[in-house]
């Protein structure tokens, strides 16, 4: 059986999502942090199934079933470790070795190399624009367009001068060959010769969440034909074993770190930095193409809700309408700013300012609504022609709303708005809802038995497993406990294991990557994990918390230190642990 390597292991749990491929099983509705559903391992009737998006793992706090999405493929499809892992990888475009061959170390050393080359592009390109004679003239477009010097440096902008090879003398003085350029993308072949990709641009790096400098935008300063060549207006990296534009966003590394109540998303660098500037610090930009699902989903990882903020030509009110179909049909929400006098964020707020942008932020409207008011200006509402057309286009739309009351309220208001009745308005919509409905049901899988994972844990192991969530939780837990209570002190092997983990990541100042420490248990050790690692509880004082928890489990082995020595009949040993007894019970 081939040993892949923790790194592409890692890989694989990124390019995956826990919500997207549980969501083929059950059923899943937000609820608070997490989304629940009926369990598919066990029967019932009230939802107590858990998957938590942030942290990648699924719990049931019925059956005691969890672990991370590898762990919840094995259980649903009754594979081995190897094979789950390999259905994931096919899904995320990932090739796995067939043996023990070293192909997902070559792999991974090409990513590292590639990572590398962006790095030290980035930099050439920021030093050009910034301490360079041909960088005066990216300076003077960023300067026209309003671009001041701690925003260049916040993005890390740059400029590509205007030469087939200053790059790539650049690169092959450090080392780096022509052949690896190439893959990287940053030179391009033409006439057999490598030239550079970006010439006379302004160069806008792309950023992953990790802070990898991942591939490159470019906008052309001239646009101005040269030797009988237009070049176009923007330029982007294409994709590369680091890069996929279609699952990636631009500044998202920026915007995540913003209020998680909405973000906004646009679709130009410019409208993004633009923005940004102003002090309006969540926002973001597809690359260069229309929205994916993936990037739908990656962003509704970081916000509850997105406001589209497309430009006001036709060709954008159309990206609109696609994007609220995508991010509606990945369960998310999203409203949608308009924008007047201006074809784009980057002109509005230029125009306008700050305080009038966070205006139209405020003021946007719900994806519905801005449907409902594109559909209205199809149809004349003065004619009995025009209210049934317009009746039947927006029912259509009205029946894919999961909301009832929602639903209610609109086709209350159309029913004031054209005097058709409302029952004649629900009739149209459960035509269409019958029209649409095809097979939806969720994938079956095998039935566990509630009691072989469900067992009654002692006083002792409860806290110590609410005392290892909240260390898992903060690392200011850890440094409240960890000279207290030892790995070693925990009452059972799968505790004293996942506290070392723990431990040695905040020792080594690594994150806590939930899904990967899971990957480390099997079977029911990992249901055992995850359930400490989705404990629902919350608490008021977690300082104080941790310190009733701590003294709990002192006093409970205490008790049981007590009641061996009254049985051994030793007497100093009694008198000296009620003593501590009594001292503990005090604090």
């Amino acid at each position: 059986m081939p040993k892949y390597s923790d790194e592409l292991i890692n890989e694989v749990f990124s390019q995956n999502d826990i919500v997207d491929y549980v969501s083929q099983y059950v059923k899943l509705r937000k609820n608070g942090r997490d989304y629940t559903g009926l369990c598919p391992f066990h029967k019932e009737k009230s939802p107590s199934f858990h998957v938590n998006q942030e942290k990648q793992l699924f719990h049931c706090f019925g059956c005691g079933v969890g672990g991370n999405l590898v762990q919840f493929v094995m259980r649903a499809e009754g594979l081995d470790f190897v094979e789950a892992l390999k259905l994931m990888a096919d899904r995320a475009g990932i090739i796995l070795p067939e043996d023990d061959s070293p192909i997902d170390s070559k792999l991974y050393q090409k990513k590292k190399r590639i990572l590398d080359i962006n790095k030290t592009a980035a930099r050439f390109y920021y030093e050009t624009l910034t301490k360079s004679e041909p960088g005066r003239a990216g300076l003077e477009y960023l300067k026209k367009r309003a671009i001041d010097a701690k925003t260049i440096t916040k993005f890390g902008l740059g400029y590509a001068p205007d030469s087939f090879d200053a790059l790539k003398k650049y690169m092959n003085k450090l080392g780096f060959s022509d052949s690896e350029l190439l893959d990287s993308g940053l030179l391009v072949s033409r006439n057999g010769k490598a030239v550079d990709k970006f010439r006379r641009r302004v160069i806008f790096p792309i950023i992953d969440l990790r802070g990898n400098v991942i591939a490159f935008g470019g906008r052309i300063i001239d646009a101005s034909e040269k030797d009988g060549y237009k070049p176009p207006k923007y330029l982007n990296s294409p994709d590369t074993p680091v890069f996929n534009k279609g699952k990636n966003l631009f500044s998202l590394n920026l915007a995540k770190k913003e209020s998680q109540e909405r973000c906004i998303l646009c679709e130009g660098y410019m409208d993004v930095i633009s923005v940004y500037k102003s002090g309006v610090t969540n926002i973001t930009a597809t690359l260069g193409t229309a929205l994916t699902e993936e990037q739908a989903k990656l962003l509704m990882k970081y916000t509850d809700e997105i406001l589209l903020c497309y430009d006001s030509d036709e060709a954008g009110q159309a990206a609109t309408k696609r994007a609220i179909e995508i991010i509606t049909s990945v369960g998310g929400k999203c409203r949608i700013m308009q924008l007047t006098g201006a074809k784009d964020p980057d002109e509005y707020i230029n125009k306008n300012g700050a305080a009038k942008f966070r205006e139209v932020m405020d003021k946007s409207i719900a994806s519905t609504d801005y449907l409902i008011n594109g559909i209205r200006k199809k149809y004349n509402l003065d004619t009995t022609d025009g209210k049934a057309l317009f009746v039947e286009e927006t029912s259509n739309l009205l029946a894919k709303i999961p909301n009832a009351i929602e639903a209610d309220a609109y086709i209350k208001r159309i029913s004031d708005e054209t005097e058709i009745s409302k029952d004649a308005i629900y009739s149209e919509i459960r035509k269409h809802k019958s029209a649409d409905k095809i097979s939806t049901g969720t994938k079956k899988i095998a039935r566990v038995s509630v009691n072989s994972l469900k067992r009654k844990n002692s006083i002792n192991e409860d806290a110590e497993k609410k005392l290892l969530s909240l260390v898992i939780e903060s690392k200011a837990s850890y440094n409240a406990i960890k000279d207290e209570f030892l790995p070693s002190d925990y009452s059972n092997d799968v505790l004293r294991r996942l506290s070392r983990i723990v431990y040695d990541c905040y020792e080594r100042g690594e994150p806590i990557d939930s899904a990967v420490i899971t990957a480390k248990f099997e079977g029911d050790e990992a249901s055992y994990v995850s359930e400490i690692f989705c404990n629902l509880e919350t608490y008021s004082d977690e300082k104080n918390t941790i310190a009733q928890l701590v003294n709990r489990i002192k006093i409970q082995n205490l008790d049981e230190k007590i009641e061996q020595a009254k049985k051994e009949n030793d007497v100093m040993k009694l008198r000296e642990l009620l003593d501590l007894r009594l001292k503990l019970g005090r604090e």
